[in-house]
């Protein structure tokens, strides 16, 4: 029974479905041949780019038929951002598990920025950000359709952690979306763009830009006395 490979040559998955007793493939098959179906194509989508991915390459090294592909998604574009998507939910587990420490509110964010910063410069996470960076322009719903399903999903462990603070009265957020999404850029912004052209900071100098960047969030967002506290 043949065998399909990645590109590093290992063993993949064995392409022959196992079959019910109706000779069709059964449930648990087909969601195990999703999910390498899945797989297989956010490493090629983040190895080779959108546009030379075939939907074609895609279907033979998953071990499916393209008719296994098209009945769950429309086009390329959707295939992308389920696969990308996919792999968003088990990269920001860190952040979806963070337990929110009785500690000084400058305290504990600096830890939740360590970790964002600990998910954002993996290779992965920034490959999925330069293949959109460079194929948005030419395919727009791909952009579209990428922060429609994933902007939730992404900036909803910022939002839980601040308004854990604010529910403690240590923040003021006003608008807690906005907030969340700031608070991604000025921890996040700066060295994923270094990552993003090889460089890399020292990590003295790293830690001294993540306090900036929680200075400079607290500055704004900070709970005042002469502001009013959130609703419990």
């Amino acid at each position: 029974m043949p065998a399909w490979s990645d590109r590093s040559g290992g063993p993949l998955e064995s392409a022959a479905f196992k079959r019910g007793p109706g000779g069709r493939p059964t449930r648990e098959e087909a969601e195990r041949r999703h999910a390498v179906l899945l797989d297989v194509a956010r490493r090629l989508f983040l190895g080779n780019g959108l546009s030379a991915t075939s939907v074609e390459a895609i279907a033979e090294q998953a071990g499916v038929a393209k008719r296994f592909i098209y009945a769950r998604y429309a086009d390329k574009d959707e295939l992308f951002v389920a696969a990308i998507g996919r792999y968003l939910i088990q990269a920001i587990s860190p952040l979806t598990n963070f337990e929110v420490p009785a500690v000084p509110v400058e305290t504990g964010l600096f830890e939740f920025g360590r970790r964002m910063l600990g998910v954002a410069l993996q290779p992965e996470p920034l490959s999925a950000f330069r293949t959109l960076a460079l194929e948005g322009a030419r395919f727009p719903n791909l952009a579209r359709l990428f922060m429609e399903r994933n902007r939730e999903r992404a900036i909803g462990p910022i939002l839980r952690v601040l308004q854990a603070y604010e529910q403690r009265g240590e923040l003021a957020l006003g608008d807690a979306q906005m907030m969340a999404e700031h608070f991604f850029i000025l921890v996040v912004g700066v060295p994923q763009r270094f990552a993003l052209i090889g460089m890399k900071e020292d990590p003295p100098d790293a830690e001294r830009r993540l306090r900036a960047a929680i200075a400079l969030f607290l500055d704004g967002c900070r709970a005042r006395q002469d502001r009013p506290r959130a609703a419990s």
